[in-house]
């Protein structure tokens, strides 16, 4: 998959995917329970569920316990945040 259709599918669920994406992405990596608290759920699962979307499609990888973005998951949020620049402008 390519830059734009990963940008396009976090947009998608702004509120779920594309939320735990950056939450992801501006820590630099995080456990997931430390996730959980950010993300301001009470529930596991969706939280799991984002988690388990995002490491399916590359952008997301697991190492010892901490959740951190793959070198594709890093060129999507410098792609999402130059965007989010352009559309400020």
């Amino acid at each position: 998959m390519g830059v734009a259709e990963d940008i396009n599918w976090l947009k998608a669920d702004e509120d779920g995917v594309g939320k735990v994406f950056t939450i992801i992405a501006s820590k630099g990596g995080l456990k997931l329970r430390e996730l959980k608290e950010l993300y301001g759920s009470e529930d596991w699962w969706p939280v799991k569920a984002y988690v388990s979307s995002l490491i399916a499609r590359g952008l997301v990888a697991e190492m010892e316990g901490i959740y951190r973005l793959t070198e594709d998951g890093k060129k999507v949020f410098e792609s999402f945040k130059a965007m989010e620049v352009v559309k400020a402008i």
